[in-house]
């Protein structure tokens, strides 16, 4: 795929582009890949029978790559008038950050691995070992006995609540892989946080610290049928709160991947602060939603302060499959 560079601003369709715009002309051989990518997905409405509930697609519904990575894709038609660069290769990347940058004195990162790790927990370290982010896994036996003292956020991935507190049981697998966190790993999560420490869980995994520390809050969407909503995997547009920090250095709306196993919070809590809300009207950018008015303008992401120390809650996945390089600074912000 030949990518170009405009050398200068041009107007083309009624917009203008400024010069250094990325341009990729359609008439090469593997356009219509380009196309498929960059295009807004508008998934049809399509049901069983007659009022029945959706078919459910093989997999996702949209995958559109300037939402998913935060840049604007415009389809342009006719021919451009503005000189293009060379086809662009790869770009060197080297600097040295500067000192008061350095990570030297940042957070120390804890990610939860239990032995029924979920598949995005593997993503998501392989998001941070890409970043050279600095995190230690832990497991079941090491919160209990204490590890988080070394630590000052703790991160969950989407994992249910049960499979955390109990994980295999007894005699379904060798000893040492039987049992979640169970009482003892649950006394130390609270005494780490309510001492000063973050915990953040992600989807599911939202469950499990809401049960622990009785946060009035449920996910909106969890009985309604699947013939009154339902998000296959779309992309829908995100309202942050400007004054959170979870958003500083970031536009006031993101496009945020929801899918099936994504929720969106009722909160009955003082302890509780909304971050972010799924967009207000409609919701969606790509893909498809049925259903949409229920989770529109709802909270999305949460915080909640617990003794000297928070919880901070995702009700959609900021790390799908590594994809979406647009909510990733949520994320990384929320741990720091």
């Amino acid at each position: 795929m030949e990518v170009y560079t405009a050398e200068a601003a041009f107007t083309a369709d009624g917009v203008d582009f400024p010069a250094g715009s990325l341009v990729i002309p359609m008439n090469q051989p593997y356009a219509s890949f380009a196309n498929t990518m960059l295009e807004i997905q508008e998934y049809p409405d399509l049901r069983e029978y007659p009022g029945g509930p959706p078919q459910r697609p093989y997999d996702v519904t949209a995958h559109t790559l300037g939402y998913l990575l935060d840049f604007e894709a415009v389809a342009v038609d006719g021919r451009l008038e503005v000189p293009l660069s060379e086809p662009l290769g790869i770009p060197e990347f080297d600097f040295r950050l500067p000192e008061r940058l350095s990570a030297a004195d940042g957070p120390r990162v804890a990610m939860y691995k239990s032995w029924q790790e979920p598949m995005p927990e593997g993503w998501q370290r392989w998001v941070f070992d890409q970043h050279d982010m600095p995190y230690d896994t832990l497991h079941d036996a090491d919160i209990q006995g204490g590890a988080l003292s070394d630590y000052d956020v703790l991160l969950f991935q989407a994992q249910g609540a049960r499979s955390i507190a109990q994980g295999h049981g007894a005699g379904t697998v060798p000893p040492q892989y039987a049992g979640g966190l169970g009482e003892a790993g649950a006394s130390e999560i609270k005494a780490f946080v309510e001492g000063g420490g973050r915990a953040i869980g992600v989807e599911a995994a939202t469950d499990y610290l809401r049960d622990l520390f009785n946060l009035r809050i449920s996910d909106l969407t969890d009985r309604l049928r699947s013939t009154d909503f339902y998000i296959p995997g779309s992309i829908l547009r995100l309202e942050l709160d400007p004054d959170s920090e979870v958003a500083e250095g970031m536009n006031t709306e993101v496009p945020a991947w929801y899918w099936r196993s994504s929720m969106a919070y009722a909160v009955d809590d003082p302890r509780v602060r909304v971050l972010a809300r799924y967009g207000s009207g409609d919701p969606l950018l790509s893909g498809w939603v049925l259903g949409g008015e229920h989770v529109a303008g709802q909270p999305a992401i949460l915080e909640a302060s617990l003794g000297e120390g928070s919880v901070i809650l995702f009700g959609f996945q900021p790390n799908y499959r590594a994809q979406t390089m647009a909510t990733w600074p949520l994320l990384f912000n929320a741990i720091r």
